[in-house]
């Protein structure tokens, strides 16, 4: 059975999309079978798997809508060997409104519709989320396993984020996923070969002892440059620090599982 695991943060600008893509393709290197679902309105994710393309016959709107929905039938490949996409379309925007209304089984919607169909088919299931905890993050997580929170180095609100995270994921636990855990935070755009870099990095270890991945993401352009071009940073310069790093991530996530290295 696959394990399904959602990032999330209540913070913009902390790396969601650029760790769910690129964790994905790290992930299928080591041999697994990845799937992405964008649950973000913005569709960062299924643009850059698709290499722009944002048009679909049936995406995350569907499943979310139809009165018999099919994943299997809203699932696509993606641009990368291995990867599947449950894509997303701008148009799901205007359904949170009506889905987070005061009916606590809207939030199980997704995870009833989806869960049992991916976990028997992926290896990962890897959910990208909104930069908020509205209905899309807090649907992710009914459906998930595990929760990473990605944070920007340096940035407080992106700590503030990790802790209402927390609390959430308490709150989900008690209300309908007790199986959900808190994997790891994951410090992300750091510069370690500075001194506030350092600095930072000391600090959130001192303060999250065992709540923090080990490998850290490095501040780089690369990134920027591949998502630029519809990629990954493995489908645009594979022998840099950066693809080096999501590398070692993907290692220390399948020790964390269980899995076969």
């Amino acid at each position: 059975m696959g394990i399904i695991i959602t990032i999330a943060n209540n913070k913009g600008g902390v790396g969601k999309t650029t760790l769910t893509c690129n964790l994905a393709h790290a992930l299928t290197l080591k041999g697994g079978r990845a799937l992405v679902i964008d649950t973000d309105s913005q569709c960062n994710s299924t643009s850059l798997l698709t290499g722009g393309n944002i048009s679909f016959q049936n995406s995350l709107y569907d499943i979310l809508t139809a009165r018999d929905p099919a994943p299997k039938e809203a699932i696509v490949e993606s641009s990368i060997k291995r990867i599947d996409l449950l894509p997303n379309i701008s148009d799901t925007a205007v359904l949170e409104y009506d889905l987070s209304q005061n009916l606590p089984e809207n939030y199980s919607i997704l995870r009833s519709r989806i869960r049992s169909y991916v976990k028997e088919r992926y290896d990962y299931i890897l959910i990208d989320t909104p930069p908020n905890l509205g209905y899309f993050s807090l649907s992710s997580l009914f459906a998930a396993d595990f929760c990473i929170v990605p944070i920007s180095a340096g940035s407080a609100y992106s700590i503030e984020g990790l802790l209402r995270v927390l609390a959430i994921i308490e709150k989900i636990q008690e209300d309908g996923n007790p199986d959900l855990r808190f994997l790891r935070l994951l410090v992300n755009n750091i510069d370690r070969r500075t001194a506030m870099g350092r600095v930072i990095v000391s600090e959130l270890e001192e303060n999250f002892q065992g709540k923090m991945f080990e490998t850290h993401i490095p501040r780089s352009t690369v990134f920027e440059q591949a998502e630029y071009i519809k990629s990954t940073v493995f489908g645009h310069h594979a022998t840099t620090y950066g693809a080096k790093a999501y590398r070692e991530l993907a290692t220390e996530l399948k020790r964390l599982l269980g899995s076969p290295q």
